[in-house]
C-alpha cells in the first residue's frame, strides 16, 4: 500500500489539510479521527491499540516507518508518499519531521463510565485550553501511575496534534472521560468512592509533604486548574479537600504541568510505600 503522491489537493490527503490550524482542525477531526507526529507518537499509536487511518512521509522516511509499523508492509493502512516541498503544500506549513499518521479516535467515556473502572488514579482538568499544558500532563499521568484522565466541557481537545506529539503519544494509552455536568460530575466521582484533591496555592489548603501513606485514599482524583485563574470556586467547594505544594514564598505558583508532575510523583511514592 505504499502510495506516491504529487497533488497536494488529492483528496485522500484530507486527514492532514490545514495542520496548524487547531479550530478547522476539530471541525474536520470532529470525533472520528486524529493526527500523530513523529516515530515515537505512531509508536504508540500502534501500542495503543488505536487503528491507523493512513501514514503520510516523505521519500527519506520510506524504510525507517516501516521497520518501526511492519504492518505498513503487507497490510491494508495506506502509506503516502510525497516530497517535502509537496507535503508542506498538503498540510499548510513545513513538517520538518516528515512523518504523520491518521488515526481511528476512541470514543471519549461518560465520568459514569470511568468511574465504574477498575482505575484508582484519575486526573481531573478543569478549563486547561493549552494543548501542550494537557499533553505535558498525560505524559506525567502515564508516567506516575495516574490511571485516566477526567476533563470538564471546557477543555482542550485531548487528541489534538500538539497534545498527542507533547505527551509523546502517551495520552492515547489513557482513558479520557469528559465532564457534562460541571462541577456535579464531581459528585459521580465521590460516590463512586473517590476522595477529590483540589490543587491550589492557598495557605489554608494542607500541605501535600504532611499527607501521610496510611492517609492516602483507595480512589483518589487530583483536580488541576488552568494557568493563571486556577480552580473556580464552584469546583474548589465541590472537592474533598484543598491540597497544596509547598514552595518558596516568592514564588507566586508553578506551571500546571510541574505542578501536576510533582503531585502524581508524591501519590506514586505513597502508594510504593505501602499506602
Amino acid at each position: 500500500m505504499i502510495i506516491e503522491l504529487d497533488d497536494p489537493g488529492d483528496p485522500r490527503l484530507d486527514d492532514y489539510c490545514l495542520l496548524n490550524d487547531q479550530a478547522a482542525r476539530r471541525v474536520r477531526e470532529g470525533d472520528e479521527f486524529f493526527i500523530a507526529e513523529g516515530y515515537v507518537s505512531i509508536d504508540r499509536v500502534v501500542d495503543s491499540g488505536h487503528e491507523l487511518r493512513s501514514v503520510l512521509v516523505t521519500p527519506s522516511r520510506v524504510e525507517r516507518i516501516i521497520e518501526r509499523v511492519p504492518m505498513l508492509r503487507s497490510g491494508d493502512t495506506p502509506l503516502y508518499v510525497m516530497t517535502r516541498d509537496l507535503m508542506e503544500h498538503a498540510v499548510g506549513f513545513d513538517l520538518h519531521r516528515g512523518v504523520v499518521a491518521s488515526a481511528q479516535r476512541r470514543p471519549v467515556q461518560t465520568v459514569a463510565e470511568i468511574a465504574a473502572s477498575s482505575a484508582t488514579r484519575l486526573v481531573v482538568m478543569e478549563g486547561l485550553n493549552d494543548a501542550e499544558n494537557v499533553g505535558v500532563i498525560a505524559r506525567a499521568a502515564r508516567a506516575l501511575g495516574m490511571h485516566g484522565l477526567v476533563l470538564d466541557p471546557t477543555c482542550t481537545d485531548p487528541y489534538s496534534r500538539r497534545t498527542v506529539r507533547v505527551s509523546m503519544g502517551e495520552v492515547l494509552h489513557l482513558p479520557v472521560a469528559r465532564a457534562t455536568a460541571w462541577p456535579d460530575d464531581l459528585d459521580v466521582l465521590h460516590q463512586a468512592g473517590f476522595e477529590s484533591w483540589a490543587m491550589t496555592p492557598a495557605d489554608d489548603s494542607l500541605d501535600l509533604w504532611s499527607i501521610q501513606p496510611a492517609e492516602l485514599p483507595e480512589r483518589l482524583a487530583v483536580v488541576l486548574g488552568a494557568e493563571g485563574p486556577g480552580l473556580s470556586a464552584a469546583t474548589m467547594n465541590a472537592t474533598s479537600q484543598r491540597v497544596r505544594i509547598p514552595i518558596d514564598p516568592d514564588v507566586d505558583s508553578l506551571n500546571v504541568g510541574h505542578a501536576a508532575a510533582i503531585t502524581f510523583a508524591a501519590v506514586s511514592r505513597a502508594v510504593a510505600s505501602g499506602a
